[in-house]
């Protein structure tokens, strides 16, 4: 990502998350979610179509660590995770809780921290604060990950399609995000389709 590129005040952020881990410890409040069962479907969305046994997965924003119990249920402990978050208390709690061979965790953001090839690369609700400069780093993301993807890269969004929308909260045009989308691959999926105020994008690879 061009340094030019590059006007979101990282540092504000993650001052933002670690203060939310100061008042809610490892919560999914933390990390901005209502509730666990509403992260899980945003999970099971990212992965729709997708099969992540086996796989390198990529967790940009990981937060917590929260998709760690999700593909272990869901894989059987087979597969390799890389989490990249740009919150050092965020990725001390996940290091605690699930630090262990196959899994990997790096304090950074994925413009920033040396990456290797993955299968999937995924990102689930850490573009959805308001900051100057945003959306250029939300597409910069989105290309950065295609790029290290073999197989696909997915990421949620809330949606501008909305009864009111909070100040602090970045909502986003599905048309525009699909049509950015587009640019980067030649196979994408706009999912808008579960109960919440939300959307996915799949960049895939192949079909």
């Amino acid at each position: 990502m061009k340094d030019s590129e590059q006007s979101l005040d990282l540092a504000k952020v993650a001052s933002l998350y670690n203060a939310r881990f100061d008042e809610y410890g490892s919560d999914v409040k933390t990390v901005g979610w209502g509730n666990e069962s509403s992260q899980h479907l945003r999970f099971q969305v990212l992965f729709r179509g997708l099969d992540p046994k086996g796989k390198t997965i990529l967790d940009v924003g990981c937060g917590l660590g929260g998709l760690i119990p999700y593909l272990e249920r869901h894989t059987g402990d087979d597969f390799r995770y890389i989490g990249v978050d740009i919150a050092e208390k965020l990725i001390g709690e996940a290091v605690a809780k699930y630090g262990k061979d196959g899994r990997e965790f790096h304090v950074g953001d994925i413009h920033s921290v040396t990456l290797p090839p993955v299968d999937i690369a995924v990102l689930s609700g850490a573009l959805s604060l308001k900051a100057v400069g945003i959306e250029a780093y939300t597409y910069a993301t989105m290309e950065r990950m295609y790029d290290l993807a073999r197989e696909a890269a997915c990421l949620n969004f809330l949606t501008k399609y909305v009864d009111y929308e909070l100040d602090k909260n970045q909502h986003y045009q599905p048309e525009m995000i699909f049509s950015k989308a587009r640019q980067i691959a030649r196979y994408v999926n706009l999912i808008h389709d579960y109960p919440l105020y939300e959307f996915t994008v799949q960049l895939l690879k192949s079909v």
